[in-house]
């Protein structure tokens, strides 16, 4: 007599065993967009940052980068002098001649500080997403990159290796790079990758992975890089300027902003929303808040409008540039936000974001909120892509 092996239960377990180390791997892999920041120490630098690290739930944050610009630049330390004409220092208002820094505070740690912020909020904040990445993670990855110098790429830093690591690696997905301040840093990381494969036999190779993997998102040309490095020896590279024609978030907006959404500018809705709201909160730059990012900084005037009129900041020396003078506490700036919101949201991708700044304000207020409440908050309005 034969028997008749059943061979079903051995092979629904093997199948079954395949699925779970499938759907395991597919949770292991990391969807969000992954971003490496360079900026400058300008305030709107900060309250772009203060935003984006609340928001480092719903990005992969690769690199927070330290980097020059044609307005703020630290200089190399040895006294040597820097001049560019047709610059705020240089400029019919004023001409300072040659000079060894501009606008950059002896020991600058901007990005360390707001990092730290973060620290002190990320008990609340990782109740809210667990996808909220730690203090000691965030600052692995703050490196110093070209900083001595408008537009200096002569020699490779640690903010520019870290670059171009990042595009040479096997991480699959788009490598969003940004560059809130000059592009110096990002063209020194792919000066140095040019430099190490251009006469080899993978340089067409690695000319095609730059190209499909990297998209600059950069935040008006502040410095000579992008138009004088970048295009001309990468000129498939992806990118887009978020700053140039876009409207709503930058120095004086305000001014143009529909009636609808006037009030998330007002000092009524940044004092209720963003400055009351826990340490994060409270280092978020706003119109006369009697703050300065370099002290003594004559181009900086923003801090004191509440206290003094245009006239006697003129005659104490500073340069009055951004009009009209808004009220105390009112909104002031975050240029380079626009940068990362595309990857927030979809449709806060565009030119044009005054339709849009009730939803951008309120959620930015919303997670505030989370860095001062431990507890869940169930009916959550902030938006996931």
């Amino acid at each position: 007599m034969t028997t008749e092996k059943n061979y079903s239960i051995p092979w629904l377990t093997l199948l079954s065993l395949l699925m779970l180390i499938c759907l395991t791997n597919c949770q292991n892999i990391d969807t969000r967009p992954r971003v490496i920041v360079t900026c400058d120490p300008e305030l709107d630098d900060q309250n772009s940052l203060i935003r984006f690290l609340l928001y480092s739930n719903q990005l992969k944050v690769d690199g927070l980068i330290y980097t020059s610009s044609m307005f703020h630049w630290k200089g190399d330390g040895r006294g040597t002098t820097f001049y560019k004409p047709n610059r705020e220092y240089s400029s019919d208002m004023i001409d300072l001649g040659p000079i060894a820094s501009h606008r950059w505070a002896e020991g600058e740690h901007f990005i360390d500080n707001v990092v730290e912020a973060y620290g002190e909020v990320y008990p609340n904040l990782v109740k809210h997403d667990p996808k909220f990445p730690t203090m000691e993670y965030l600052k692995s990855k703050i490196k110093w990159g070209n900083v001595e110098f408008e537009g200096e790429m002569d020699k490779a830093t640690a903010g520019s290796e870290l670059i171009k690591e990042a595009i040479l690696d096997d991480e699959p997905g788009t490598l969003y790079i940004q560059a809130w301040g000059g592009c110096s840093t990002i063209a020194r990381a792919l000066k140095s990758i040019q430099e190490e494969y251009e006469h080899t036999e993978q340089w067409a190779s690695i000319q095609e992975k730059v190209n499909r993997k990297v998209e600059l998102s950069i935040s008006g040309q502040q410095d000579e890089t992008f138009a004088n490095y970048i295009v001309p020896n990468w000129p498939n590279i992806k990118w887009k300027d978020w700053l140039t024609g876009v409207k709503g978030m930058g120095y004086c907006d305000q001014r143009n902003a529909p009636e609808d959404v006037a009030e998330y500018y007002s000092p009524q809705w940044m004092e209720q929303n963003v400055l009351s709201k826990g340490r994060l909160g409270s280092m978020y730059r706003v119109w006369g808040d009697g703050k300065q990012m370099v002290e003594g900084d004559i181009f900086d005037c923003f801090g004191f409008t509440s206290t003094y009129s245009v006239e006697e900041l003129r005659e104490m020396g500073y340069i009055v540039w951004a009009f009209p003078i808004y009220p105390k506490n009112a909104f002031l700036s975050e240029g380079d936000t626009p940068c990362f919101l595309h990857l927030i949201n979809d449709a806060w991708a565009t030119e044009d974001l005054y339709p849009f700044m009730k939803d951008i304000m309120e959620d930015f207020a919303e997670r505030l909120r989370w860095t001062m409440e431990s507890d869940i908050i169930s009916k959550t309005k902030c938006i996931n892509n």
